[in-house]
């Protein structure tokens, strides 16, 4: 029996108000000064006969990261009566991998697995519920089906960031701000996404520490150590500590190194590159630059900010580097990613980009490697940037939700938990320990996450903008000003689209 149907059988006759189509227990709150911040108490109380349930408070502390001072997060103790509290969350495909809800084989050993596994049943116990990550390869379409009918069999439910945007858009999530027991200001909560997902106020998915699979998303260069001494090469760790790791200076390093190991006079998979990646990730060079697709103004409205002679400037870079044949080599001369990890792990590259996903892959590499964020379009420019992946998925409340403070309150649990538990399995031990080599990967790791940030240029695709660079280094032709001019038009309509859409949900 899933949360609203066990709840509901309980709270006959409890006094109820609408919430975006659905309706919430009414809530009392207390509001409580501790040292970090103040947190409302829930107190979720039935009127039916003499039957009452009551959200005791619990204090939930774990051991945090040095860096951050932990704050001691106060919520309640909603009895779910045994309820499921499901996530839909994507198939596990490729990076995206949806370990975080899944698991079938307990405790074995591996931190992030192991941390995983304790969260659920700390959820579990707490609010005595059974906590379900029901994987779909199907998603938008199973979601919309029991939203559309009036179903809650989903509590929560995760697509990817470019197909949770049409649910958003058709009215059938609610904008987590009007969740309270949601609190998005709170570490746990990815403040950049809260930020930069917004449209004029609402926020209808999010990002958090409840999922790693946004890291895992996350694009980082890879360079081998033994190429860099091999080659008599400056070690670019001194470069991107000190600001001056540039995309010419990373080009300029690897011109030359295309070499035909094997002899048959071409290059293919067994031969040696000095930086492979996929041609359509001249998207995150153009992010590396600090640039962005869409930009938002002072009352929180989109609008496009991508076409400017910089961003041009960078697409001429990037497009004489990956058609130098002495440098620059596609993943697909390997046949997949799975086969480009071999060949990163046999000494054939110099630098690699891709995702973290991949990196985790290759902790049995032999050679050193070490990790470098994406390099600075120019020295003067002040930070590195990165993108996440806008496969990422989302987090998001449906609109059929009976009660959602309740189920807002459990999903705040796994975000804290996942921040101060999991987040430092995968990050301190599984990446900085397994995978990272040395203490300056480490540093470097702290600098990727750091600069990762979204785009919902990226996720909305405005204009089919997302798909016009990758020709551009396809063709070896920079027509950005004539693609743009022929698609501009089209992205302004869909911005003001999206905007009058999301102002009708209001």
């Amino acid at each position: 029996m899933h949360v609203r149907q066990k709840i509901k059988s309980r709270l006959s006759g409890t006094a109820l108000g609408p919430i975006n189509g659905g309706t919430e227990i009414i809530i009392n709150n207390v509001i409580l000064l501790t040292v970090f911040f103040s947190a409302a108490i829930l107190i979720l109380t039935a009127c039916a006969s003499d039957t009452t349930i009551t959200a005791q408070t619990t204090i939930l502390e774990e051991t945090a990261p040095a860096e951050e001072t932990q704050p001691q997060l106060i919520i309640p103790e909603a009895d779910l009566m045994g309820a499921d509290y499901t996530l839909l969350v994507p198939a596990s495909v490729g990076w995206v991998n949806s370990r975080d809800f899944i698991y079938d084989e307990g405790l074995k050993g591996e931190p992030v697995n192991d941390a995983v596994h304790d969260r659920i049943l700390n959820a579990e116990e707490t609010f005595n519920c059974t906590i379900i990550g029901l994987q779909s390869s199907s998603l938008i379409a199973d979601a919309r089906s029991e939203i559309m009918s009036g179903g809650n069999q989903y509590q929560v439910i995760m697509p990817a960031m470019t197909e949770v945007k049409t649910l958003a858009g058709e009215g059938l999530l609610l904008d987590l701000r009007r969740i309270e027991t949601v609190r998005l200001n709170q570490p746990w909560w990815s403040q950049n996404a809260n930020g930069n997902l917004s449209i004029g106020g609402s926020l209808y998915f999010t990002l958090g520490d409840i999922s790693l699979i946004d890291n895992d998303g996350i694009a980082a260069i890879g360079f081998n150590k033994s190429l860099i001494e091999d080659n008599n090469l400056e070690p670019p760790y001194a470069m991107a500590y000190d600001g001056t790791w540039t995309m010419e200076r990373m080009y300029d390093m690897c011109k030359g190194l295309n070499r035909d190991l094997n002899g048959d006079g071409k290059l293919d998979g067994s031969d040696q590159y000095g930086f492979v990646t996929d041609h359509a990730n001249i998207v995150a060079f153009i992010y590396a630059s600090g640039e962005t697709i869409i930009s938002k103004d002072e009352k929180d409205m989109p609008y496009p900010s991508i076409y400017n002679e910089r961003v041009s400037a960078v697409i001429d870079l990037i497009t004489a580097f990956a058609n130098d044949e002495t440098a620059f080599g596609q993943t697909s001369i390997f046949g997949d990613h799975g086969k480009a990890n071999t060949n990163f792990m046999n000494n054939q590259m110099l630098f690699r980009l891709s995702s973290m996903f991949r990196f985790t892959q290759m902790r049995a590499m032999e050679s050193d490697f070490g990790f470098l964020p994406m390099p600075k379009y120019e020295e003067s420019q002040e930070n590195y940037h990165h993108s996440y992946s806008y496969a990422s998925p989302g987090i998001s409340l449906p609109i059929t939700l009976d009660f959602p403070a309740v189920t807002g309150a459990v999903l705040e649990a796994l975000a804290y938990w996942g921040r101060y538990t999991v987040l430092p399995a995968y990050y301190e031990i599984n990446l900085q320990t397994k995978v990272a080599r040395d203490e300056d990967s480490a540093g470097m790791l702290d600098i990727i996450f750091d600069a990762a940030t979204f785009d919902l240029g990226l996720i909305y695709n405005f204009g089919g903008i997302r798909d016009i660079f990758e020709p551009f280094v396809r063709s070896n032709t920079n027509n950005f000003a004539s693609v743009y001019a022929s698609i501009e038009q089209k992205i302004n309509t869909e911005i003001d689209t999206l905007i009058e859409t999301f102002d009708n949900l209001k």
